[in-house]
């Protein structure tokens, strides 16, 4: 009885009803899932923006500390209002890339477009209205200074600067300190703003880190066309597939 209700709801209302979400739908979901007693100590939200996820990551994390780093003035500081008096967020006004050096970030369109320029380009701080410089530092160094040993879970959303986010944090990849890591992935050759997901996916594998799950699927909403423009994709390192399951 129950199951004939249940097509006739989905038939005519187009309402799924679901024992459990499907695989890639929500990653705290899948998290909980596979790993029902891992605990979240240490989170890192790297283009923070104005905080968003890590108002979720606060709620969803409840032992976590929630390292933000987002490098435009105005955002952050928006940011940075969000979560005063919180001492479970720590708020950057920084970008985390492949070595420490200082960039031109672009303010074109909304704040969660923002994005570093191409060091090739030669884009200089001045001549454009639409430019700041921003700090980089390397995801290695702020761990070492900071005395953070382990992280559980790295959220990176840098508009196409993810390889050289991660290109910073070889030390802390190769020693497998980080458990999850998720990016934002070009999906087709036609996405000249995000990493293709083939050059990050080769990265990670070098690592010894493997696909966990795709989130977060959009086409190419630009053209309006049906084919997927990116996806966020979440990475696990192998040593916590072997501490769970034995491999």
């Amino acid at each position: 009885m129950l199951r004939a209700v249940k097509r006739l709801v989905e038939k005519f209302f187009g309402i799924y009803l679901l024992k459990k979400l499907p695989r890639g739908v929500n990653f705290y979901a899948d998290l909980t899932h596979f790993f029902p007693t891992y605990k979240v100590n240490v989170v890192f939200d790297v283009g923070a923006n104005v905080g968003d996820l890590a108002s979720a990551y606060v709620i969803q994390f409840p032992h976590a500390h929630i390292f933000c780093f987002e490098p435009a003035s105005h955002t952050y500081g928006i940011l940075e209002r969000k979560f005063k008096g919180n001492d479970r967020v720590s708020c950057f006004r920084k970008a985390l890339g492949a070595s420490e050096s200082e960039a031109a970030l672009i303010l074109e369109g909304s704040s969660d477009m923002f994005y570093i320029s191409d060091p090739l380009k030669e884009i200089k701080i001045g001549e454009k209205r639409d430019a700041e410089s921003v700090v980089v530092t390397t995801l290695d160094s702020f761990c070492n200074a900071n005395n953070i040993h382990h992280i559980n879970y790295v959220k990176i959303d840098t508009e196409g600067y993810e390889l050289e986010v991660l290109k910073g944090a070889s030390g802390m990849l190769a020693a497998h300190n980080i458990d999850f890591i998720e990016v934002e992935a070009g999906m087709n050759p036609g996405n000249m703003r995000h990493v293709p997901m083939e050059i990050l996916k080769d990265f990670f594998e070098k690592y010894q880190y493997v696909l966990f799950g795709f989130y977060e699927q959009v086409h190419e909403w630009p053209t309006k066309e049906p084919h997927l423009r990116r996806a966020n994709l979440i990475f696990l390192s192998r040593t916590m597939i072997e501490k769970k399951y034995g491999s």
